[in-house]
């Protein structure tokens, strides 16, 4: 009977272990599902937040602008947008200024040739930012002007620059017989061609004789960048010339 009582009551303790240990377990696994939920629930809270707001859209106006030396240009942030409707500010950084500017327009001077970045930044009222980037173009319009003199044979080259951007080329000539006085003499000729910085002919006038002329090239026939030339040809007799180039961006 001693032995049946110790028995029992070691089956009894066995099962209350069990019990236990099921209790334990199960609190420890409620725990962690309790802890799961709560950094759910957590992040919902953050997306709720982060979907309560949208970004603005940053814009600069003008966009790629290509201005002269020495002029005045004014860069707008007026075309941002933003989804919400919310207030706006604005931070400007330009290539070579280490300064940061604000405001919806600014008004920028370039007093060298070349390109440079523009940068927007845009800031809502919740502190989402966007950004925009363009590139303004200094040039300065090219004016050359040439003289000289040939005689029957003789060729001269004319060279000049047209850079990117190049709205209209312009060349005027005048042409003076230099056999003036000189009895039954036929009059003096010249050929003349301009030509662009791939070779290709541009304009051409054969046969000129004393008195003036001129050529206009304009949009996209410009699109070669480079040395462009005329070359003057005389033809026969004795020939002046005095020619003025434009070139206008």
């Amino acid at each position: 009977n001693k032995a049946k009582n110790k028995y029992v009551i070691m089956k009894k303790i066995s099962l209350l272990l069990i019990i236990l240990l099921f209790a334990v377990g199960a609190s420890g696994g409620y725990g962690y599902y309790t802890y799961v939920l709560n950094e759910d629930d957590e992040s919902s809270d953050d997306e709720g937040q982060a979907e309560g707001n949208s970004a603005p859209s940053a814009k600069i106006d003008p966009s790629n602008p290509k201005i002269q030396v020495n002029s005045n240009i004014n860069f707008t942030a007026s075309k941002s947008t933003d989804p919400d409707n919310d207030e706006l500010s604005y931070v400007w950084m330009f290539e070579g200024d280490n300064k940061e500017y604000g405001g919806e327009v600014v008004e920028r001077n370039y007093p060298n040739e070349g390109e440079f970045e523009v940068k927007l930044i845009v800031f809502d009222s919740e502190g989402l930012t966007d950004e925009a980037i363009t590139i303004v173009t200094v040039v300065s319009n090219y004016q050359g002007e040439f003289s000289g003199s040939l005689s029957e044979g003789q060729t001269e080259t004319i060279t000049f620059p047209v850079q990117s951007g190049a709205i209209s080329l312009d060349v005027d000539w005048n042409l003076s017989d230099d056999q003036q006085g000189i009895i039954n003499l036929d009059p003096s000729t010249v050929d003349m061609y301009l030509e662009d910085s791939e070779g290709n002919v541009l304009e051409n006038a054969t046969g000129e004789q004393e008195g003036s002329g001129s050529w206009s090239i304009i949009d996209d026939r410009l699109e070669p960048t480079g040395d462009y030339i005329i070359v003057i040809e005389c033809t026969n007799g004795e020939m002046g010339y005095e020619i003025v180039v434009n070139v206008k961006y």
